[in-house]
């Protein structure tokens, strides 16, 4: 070392060229993992392991580049730390998520989000401008493969979103493997530096909602939002409305919690969700009709429900049958003179309501506000006719499988209705036919002249249903005996046989199908009440739609292939 100093400073060379130079910081956090703990032997009775007492790392240490999620090996512990780039003074909020809630989330020396704190709690911390250590952890038997997701709200913005890579990094280490190929930030962290392009057409800046009774929860995107997101406008003998801060566009799907006391003025309830661009535009509404719009009942399935965007939408939400007629005054009000969408629910007193977002999306057009009469229906115009439908062909239902149980239905528009049940019963369970939504067929005109609606109210294997048609519609029997979902299609389907040009099939509860001339055995499996996917072999799956009255199906790509029930 002398040497070589002397000979440094005998060329005249500046000593500080020699010095050791801090090496650059790094782009990602390191994540590094830990055998199974000796106390985790048994994880349903013990998972969380203490920071200090993971011992010695195994495997690679490897650059992850986002928080959204991270993943490991489920079998081990993980940790990844590194450093946060805070670029303002002010109080950020984080959450920390993961199967069962089994994470921890550090910043800056302080624990921000504890272990199975809550899956949907927020904490603030308030961070100073600059770099501040973050860690987040994650443990045996909390599903590594799915991984945890951190989200934050910086001071200034107005929902939980992803924290951008571009402000993650750790220190250089080389025994680090990078997940890219190189050092350098990629692509799409150098679009974050630069400004993140908006996701698609603006379809709300705003929601508008009327409850009765009320709204537990609202998500998007899979997470809650945080109370000062809401604003109740106002309430009603405890029905409630409320202004949700929250922007919408093609892909984002919202979930709302609601309520209702069936035993409160005589069970009417009501739910409505306007969609705001501004005063009186509508990017979307609520709408029963709209394939946009499902709904979940069974609380084992909210948690999918709520975090993935296509789980459980192909069960539709119903019409109400009495709904709170002071409803729809309250979001002409609140949301815009032309509100022109419909209120929905599920089918139970506690439901959960999708709306996803899709791509392609219609603008509704907004009502004229001068043919609006608060509490009636905005009366259909004169030259618009409705064409009825075909007499329908017969189906090979067997009603006595799906034994259904009218429980009321209503006729009329607004405070204007009559009681039909008993004969809607006698179409539905006695005669099991075809019939129209219209004075003569129905017996009754509570309100001549204008356009009505018929709500009914039905039982079938013990779960109640709600459905809504509007006048001059027709009501197939198979809409209520037929199946409703793919649990339906599942029981209903074995042993029953269909005929194509090809030949025939018949459908077994083992999930086979045979026919003749069809080669092998193929599998199938029902994906809601009318799709069904049959695998032909490894390299041909085929979905196939039913059509209304379950009597054919037909490929989903090509409506030519059709197979038709053999009676």
């Amino acid at each position: 070392m002398k040497t070589t100093l002397l000979f440094v400073l005998s060329l005249g060379l500046p000593f500080a060229l020699f010095a050791d130079v801090a090496p650059t910081p790094r782009p990602g956090l390191v994540r590094v993992e830990y055998a199974r703990h000796k106390s985790q032997a048994n994880e349903k009775d013990h998972f969380q392991v203490a920071l200090d007492q993971l011992g010695e790392p195994i495997g690679q240490k490897v650059a992850i580049k986002s928080l959204s999620p991270w993943t490991w090996n489920p079998e081990r512990n993980a940790v990844a730390r590194g450093w946060l780039r805070i670029d303002a003074d002010g109080d950020y909020q984080f959450t920390s998520n993961s199967f069962y809630d089994r994470n921890l989330l550090i910043i800056d020396g302080k624990t921000v989000c504890p272990c199975r704190d809550g899956e949907e709690a927020v904490a603030t911390i308030s961070l100073k401008k600059g770099m501040v250590k973050i860690l987040s952890a994650g443990f045996v038997g909390g599903r590594g493969a799915s991984g945890i997701t951190v989200r934050w709200k910086p001071p200034g913005q107005a929902e939980l979103s992803e924290i951008p890579s571009s402000l993650l990094q750790h220190d250089f280490d080389p025994t680090v493997t990078f997940v890219s190929e190189t050092n350098e930030p990629s692509k799409a962290d150098k679009k974050v530096v630069k400004k993140t392009p908006p996701r698609g057409r603006l379809l709300a800046t705003h929601l508008v909602t009327v409850a009765d009774d009320f709204v537990v929860e609202a998500y998007k995107n899979g997470v809650r939002l945080p109370g000062d997101q809401r604003q109740l406008l106002d309430e009603i003998h405890g029905a409630t409305v409320e202004r949700m801060a929250v922007e919408v566009r093609p892909g984002d799907w919202l979930v709302f919690h609601v309520v209702n006391n069936q035993r409160r003025w005589g069970g009417v309830k009501y739910f409505a969700v306007a969609g705001c661009l501004g005063d009186n535009e509508f990017g979307f509404v609520s709408d029963p009709g709209s394939d946009a719009w499902s709904v979940c009942d069974d609380p084992t399935q909210v948690r999918d429900f709520i975090r993935q965007r296509d789980a459980g939408t192909d069960v539709r939400p119903g019409a109400i049958a009495k709904p709170w007629r002071e409803g729809d005054d309250h979001m002409r009000k609140h949301a815009g003179a032309g509100f022109p969408g419909k209120p929905l629910w599920g089918g139970g007193a506690s439901t959960w309501i999708k709306f996803v977002a899709p791509k392609d999306f219609a603008k509704p057009v907004t009502l004229p506000s001068k043919d609006i009469v608060p509490g009636v229906e905005v009366r259909s115009s004169p030259a618009i006719s409705i064409p009825k439908l075909p007499p329908a062909p017969n189906a090979s239902l067997t009603p006595t499988r799906w034994p259904v149980q009218i429980l009321y239905a209503i006729f009329g528009s607004g405070d204007r209705n009559a009681d039909v049940t008993l004969r809607v019963k006698e179409f539905v369970e006695t005669k099991k036919t075809l019939f129209a939504v219209d004075p003569t067929t129905l017996g009754v005109d509570p309100i001549p002249y204008w356009q009505k609606s018929l709500w009914i109210a039905y039982v079938k294997d013990g779960v109640r249903r709600e459905v809504r048609r509007y006048e001059n519609e027709h009501v197939l029997p198979e809409s209520f005996y037929g199946p409703q979902d793919a649990s339906e299609l599942e029981k209903w389907l074995p042993s029953s046989r269909w005929k194509s040009d090809q030949g025939e099939l018949q459908f077994y509860a083992d999930h086979t199908v045979f026919g003749y001339p069809f080669e092998g055995t193929p599998k199938w499996e029902a994906l809601a009440g009318n799709r069904v996917r049959i695998t032909w072999s490894d390299e041909r799956k085929v979905e196939y739609l039913f059509d209304y009255t379950w009597s054919s199906f037909h490929d989903a790509d090509d409506p030519e292939a059709v197979f038709k029930v053999v009676n």
